[in-house]
Order: structure tokens, then sequence, then C-alpha cells
């Protein structure tokens, strides 16, 4: 499926390099082997199972490409029947009743969907960092310029250039924090079987065992259908592309204004060339947009039906990695449109 992020043109803005490599299916793979692999040595330190260590070996470098779950996937709705299927056979006959045993296909992508939300949240969190840096160098060129405050779309009081920046940046620390504890929160594994109840003698030994492979903690219950995490980075995420949204829209609106209060590099047209189109300034008011649709569907997968759902966990496949990708390209659009800039204000 082609999309925004991926299109040969359109990623130039609405494309995130990074967070693409993160969900590529072959790092997608690879972390479902991470997940499978951590739980065999798990068995072998609660379980006391022969060979776990050299089976755990060839888990993770078990010789398989993502095109090997493309059919298993349109059968089973899920990758991981296709995956134990093909791990199976590259191991030998005695060692395969240890892959996989005790898990379930969720137990294993959930997980390692929380693998790669660490890695998600650490990119958007050193960029968020930057962000603010840009900013406070931003105030420090031109925080003394003065421009029109407008208040309901009108013209209010006059006011400084610096404090302008200082609403854009007035969020930034807070939400700092708090992708910080959404991502201790994330270090978590998923594990519960069948129905999520831990039908298991050593259940407490276990889950403890498999969240240490992966240094990560025990929950000490599943959480299939408890979604909050999840929910709780879609709303991280969200208030990314607020936060670059809202420098968007201002400075979209400063340079209605005309050059008394902004001056942007970029921007061609094709018909004028006397304009200067504020075009990334606009495509962070859409990515803030899409940001809040994306989010509103984010929250209707979290409504898991049962103990264990198919349709909203499918739904959340398909809206969460898009999510991730808008609040990433904001940042780096942000950071560009920041860059652009040749003048705010006037002396």
């Amino acid at each position: 499926m082609l999309t925004p992020s991926t299109h040969p043109w359109m990623r130039g803005l609405f494309g995130d390099p990074d967070l693409d490599q993160i969900f590529a299916p072959e790092a997608e793979l690879r972390r479902f082997l991470t997940v499978e692999a951590a739980w065999t040595r798990a068995l072998g330190t609660v379980a006391k199972a022969a060979d776990s260590g050299s089976i755990a070996c060839a888990i993770e470098t078990a010789p398989l490409v993502p095109g090997d779950l493309q059919d298993g996937f349109a059968k089973d709705g899920v990758p991981i029947p296709a995956l134990v299927r093909r791990l199976k056979d590259h191991l030998p006959r005695d060692a395969a009743p240890l892959v996989h045993d005790g898990l379930t296909s969720q137990d294993v992508m959930d997980t390692a969907l929380m693998l790669a939300l660490v890695e998600v949240l650490a990119v958007l969190s050193t960029r968020l960092a930057a962000l603010d840096g840009q900013l406070a160098a931003l105030h420090q060129r031109f925080g003394v310029g003065r421009v029109m405050a407008f208040t309901r779309m009108q013209p209010a009081l006059e006011t400084h250039v610096g404090i302008v920046i200082d609403r854009w940046r007035q969020p930034v620390s807070r939400l700092q924090d708090d992708l910080a504890r959404i991502t201790t929160d994330c270090r978590c594994i998923q594990w519960g079987g069948p129905i999520g109840v831990r039908d298991h003698p050593q259940a407490g030994a276990l889950g403890a065992a498999f969240a240490k492979q992966l240094n990560f903690k025990d929950p000490g219950q599943a959480w299939h259908t408890d979604r909050t995490v999840v929910s709780d980075v879609g709303h991280g995420l969200t208030r990314i592309a607020t936060l670059t949204g809202k420098i968007g829209e201002d400075i979209a609106l400063m340079a209605a204004l005309g050059p008394d209060h902004i001056v942007l590099d970029g921007g061609a047209s094709s018909a004028m060339p006397h304009k200067n189109n504020p075009v990334k300034a606009e495509t962070l008011i859409t990515l803030a947009v899409q940001a809040g649709a994306l989010q509103s569907l984010l929250t209707q997968s979290a409504r898991h039906e049962g103990f264990r759902s198919g349709q909203a966990w499918a739904l959340e496949w398909l809206t969460l990695p898009q999510l991730c990708g808008v609040a990433g390209a904001g940042l780096i659009q942000a950071a560009a449109l920041l860059a652009s800039i040749n003048s705010m204000g006037q002396a």
C-alpha cells in the first residue's frame, strides 16, 4: 500500500525515514524473533528446559524474510502461526516443542509492539528536545521584535515575538516529562496465554524471567483488553502533533500578515513568482488535523470485547504506526520551518 510516508515525493513533507525503519517489515520480524527467543530462554530458566539457550539463538538467527509470513497472515489474520511453523521447520525435531510453548500470537505481537514503541518514543523525545533548543535560539534572535497579537482571529494588542515563542515552548517541558513516563510504561511484556489468565504453575517466575530477558518489567497480568498503555502513547503522539500544529498555524497567520510579521524561505508558486507560500506551516496544520482523526480511531480500537479481540486489535495495527509517523513528520517539518525563518517582527 502506497502511503504519503512512502510516496516518492510526498514523503518529502509527510515522511519520517527513522520511524519508517522502526516499523519496516524486516524490523518487525526481528522483534518477533527477539520475543520468541526471550520466551524460550525464560522457559529454560524457570522450567530448566534443556538446550533452551541454543534453541533461542537458532530462533534469533532463523533465515526468515517478511514474505514468509504473507500467506499465513492472509489465512490466519495474524503472522505468528506462520512464523511458528517456519521456526519449527528450521529447528531440529526434538527442539520444536519448545518453540512458542505457552505463548499466544497476541503475547508475541504486543510485546514486540512495546519494543518498537520504546524506540519510537526515544526518537521523538530527542527531536522534541532539539525543537525546544531551536525555539530558545529563535527567541534570542528575534524576541524583541514587535508583532500584533491576535485573539479570536482579530487584531488585539501589540506584543513581542518572544512572547509568541514562549507560548510555543510552554507545553514542551511537561510533554517531555510525560513521554519519559510513557516510555517507562511501555517497557512491559504481554503474557497471558489463550484467555489472559496465566494458567501456569510457575506463572510469577516465568513472567519475571521473560521480562528480564527483554529488560522489561512484568505487569503481573495480561493486558489483552486493557489498552491503556497504547492509548497513552497515542495521546502523547497527538499532543506532539498539536504542539507543532500550533506553531504552524501561528506562522501561517503571521505569513498572511506580511513581511512585518515574518519572512520565510521556500514555498515557490508555479504561477505567481512573487509568492512565498508557508508550505511547511501548512503541513504542520494538516498533520495536526490528521493526528486528531487517527487518535479518534485509536481510542475506538481500545474497546476489546470479551477476553481478546480480533477487529479492535487489527484497527490498532492500522492506526498506531500512522499516528507515530504523523507525529514524527510534524517534528521534522517544525524543525525545518523554524530553520527557514529569516526575520520575525519589527524592530
